[in-house]
């Protein structure tokens, strides 16, 4: 939550950064590269930049707070970037807390026009000056209902979202058994 991504770079200088890492993992044969937690739209945009021709699908994901990245852009502009990429198989969220989620799925699916991406963590918050985590778990695998009728088609648990919560949500999205 302390990640803001203001690095001080261009768009062109990230892209740069970014692309070497990029060609490495292409190399290795995924199914798709997960290009996540990214808290500023420069970075996604360079991101996007750099994956363009390795041949493989991306998942573009946000970490958020509230209805904006980490960086303080609106998600909407955010989600935007998305939309006129064919590589990109799916846009949302991670590394968030559940309630941002909550509004940012549908606001995806709407943007983009892409099947959303939504990961968020435990609810809890971190310390940075602690080094430790604070409050109660906001998590409830009953969310993911409202997340899959607004767009949700990959869904899960970033940080402190256990084995428990997983299966929670497991459970709820197995079909029904007769």
């Amino acid at each position: 939550s302390e990640y803001r991504g203001r690095y001080g770079l261009s768009v062109a200088e990230l892209e740069r950064f970014h692309r070497p890492r990029v060609a490495a993992l292409a190399e290795a044969g995924p199914d798709a590269l997960a290009l996540e937690t990214v808290p500023d739209v420069d970075e996604a945009e360079a991101l996007l930049r750099a994956v363009e021709g390795c041949g493989v699908p991306v998942w573009l994901s946000y970490s958020i707070s509230d209805e904006h990245t980490r960086a303080g852009q609106p998600l909407r502009e955010a989600f935007a970037l998305a939309a006129g990429h064919d590589q990109v198989i799916a846009v949302g969220v991670n590394c968030c807390e559940p309630e941002d989620a909550d509004r940012a799925v549908a606001l995806a699916a709407e943007v983009a026009r892409k099947p959303v991406v939504v990961y968020p963590n435990s609810g809890e918050r971190w310390d940075a000056e602690a080094r430790d985590w604070r409050g109660s778990p906001t998590f409830d695998p009953a969310r993911v209902a409202s997340w899959r009728s607004a767009g949700a088609r990959l869904i899960g648990g970033c940080c402190r979202v256990g084995p428990d919560g997983i299966a929670g949500l497991a459970r709820v999205l197995a079909p029904a058994r007769g």
